[in-house]
């Protein structure tokens, strides 16, 4: 068993980010003045098709470069004078890269991902140009969610291709072992956490190896709904979200919870993200919290008896669930013709007729154009009976429960410490020690943007 390269580089790059990304605020080549910085320039007011010949150069972390060729050679078809070199680069050193190359006249990159939640600490060391004038009707073209991303004091900054949902994935055979119900797919019928982990224990005493697996065990985008749903907010508030709040009520709530889940062994200790879909794969675990990407490699385990349901709230909390994708920003330092024509290949990925995603199948990812979106929803994954339900579940949730990442300039430094914490917790640290550790850690790494 084996999770699929492409999923897994989407995953790392995306939705998953690692510790390595504290390399924004340290790499050399970021401004000194990082919380005094600001958005760097200003797109252009109009895409005029170039007459002659010129080439942009993008870079990119959320896919290979054969995955995303073939929305390249679309582009290339429809826009023959513009020839994109797109240049894969590792995430783990993304944004050292930018740091470098964004204001390297004789290397320069015109056109660049941008994981959603980044924004506003691309904003502050001024590597992203105004593109309200560029793109003056995006709000009528993408996901309320994906808008707000890409708006940072009420300008628009980059442009939104790709977002996300969360749903719980479950084992029927082990279900039916244990004589639990068959959940449905009906976000009014959402199980509580309560619940899902009484069935689990269930479910593993009836032969499950494991009763519930969070995907992304350590990762906010998956684990902040927690803190949500238990009244517990996103972990900060305040000018510019920088007075951290992770140590309150709801937050020990909810991760007190988390980590009974690896102290009772309903979760498994010891197994890296991109190993954690193989379990449930392998029909070794109860309950799954996944994406729809994993999708392709589910239905592809002809004997996998699965079926979905929305993601679970606590009981009296609100229903939360993850969303967020990726971006395109561009260079502000980026000449006229060459922002022009970085421009008109940003329109092609979020906005032309759907956008990038009719272009490229190798994820199950809704793209933030809702255009897109009705392309995404007829994938041939989805019409497997296993999925049945999946795609009226999805638009509910990203229309009623998605909850962007939190929005601030400290965002990078918040991520990686709070990994920190989490696998403190899941490793046996008390929650309460370890949350309260980390907010103090936060308060000392935010001093400077204050």
């Amino acid at each position: 068993m084996h999770v699929h390269k492409e999923v897994t580089r989407w995953l790392t790059a995306g939705a998953v980010v690692t510790a390595a990304a504290l390399a924004l605020a340290a790499c050399a080549g970021a401004p000194a003045n990082d919380a005094a910085g600001g958005i760097g320039g200003v797109g252009p007011s109009t895409l005029t098709e170039p007459t002659e010949p010129i080439t942009i150069t993008y870079a990119g972390a959320a896919y290979a470069a054969d995955q995303i060729q073939p929305v390249i050679d679309a582009f290339h078809k429809a826009h023959p004078n513009i020839t994109v070199e797109y240049e894969s680069v590792p995430f783990d050193d993304f944004n050292s890269v930018l740091a470098a190359r964004l204001t390297n006249a004789s290397d320069a990159i015109d056109v660049f991902d941008v994981d959603m939640p980044r924004t506003d600490a691309y904003v502050a060391r001024g590597w992203l140009a105004d593109l309200t004038p560029t793109f003056p009707a995006l709000a009528q073209s993408v996901d309320p969610g994906s808008l707000e991303a890409a708006t940072v004091d009420d300008k628009v900054v980059t442009m939104p291709y790709q977002t996300s949902s969360n749903i719980l994935y479950y084992n029927k055979t082990l279900l039916d072992a244990a004589g639990i119900a068959t959940p449905t797919t009906d976000p009014a019928a959402r199980l509580t956490w309560e619940t899902v982990t009484e069935d689990a224990a269930k479910a593993q005493k009836a032969g499950a190896q494991y009763g519930l697996v969070f995907d992304q065990i350590d990762r906010y985008y998956q684990l902040e709904p927690l803190a949500i749903s238990a009244g517990g907010g996103p972990g900060a508030s305040g000018d510019g979200n920088l007075t951290p709040e992770v140590a309150n009520a709801g937050w020990l709530k909810a991760f007190t919870w988390y980590g009974s889940l690896f102290e009772d062994g309903l979760s498994p200790r010891g197994v890296a993200v991109a190993e954690t879909p193989n379990l449930f794969a392998a029909g070794q675990t109860a309950y799954f919290v996944g994406g729809p990407w994993w999708g392709t490699q589910f239905t592809g385990e002809t004997d996998l008896d699965f079926g979905v349901t929305a993601f679970p709230s606590f009981e009296g909390g609100e229903a939360s669930t993850p969303t967020g994708g990726w971006s395109l920003g561009l260079n502000p330092n980026a000449s006229a013709d060459k922002a022009s024509a970085a421009a008109i290949f940003m329109q092609f990925m979020g906005l032309d007729d759907g956008g990038y995603a009719q272009y490229l199948s190798a994820l199950a990812v809704p793209p933030s154009n809702l255009e897109g979106s009705a392309k995404f929803y007829e994938a041939e994954t989805f019409k497997d009976p296993r999925f049945a339900g999946v795609v009226d579940l999805i638009k509910s949730e990203l229309a009623n429960t998605s909850t962007l990442r939190l929005q601030t300039v400290g965002y990078v430094e918040f991520e990686d410490i709070m990994t920190r914490a989490f696998d403190d917790i899941i490793n046996g640290t008390d929650a309460t020690q370890a949350l309260s550790g980390a907010e103090k850690d936060l308060t000392e790494a935010w001093a400077k943007f204050q």
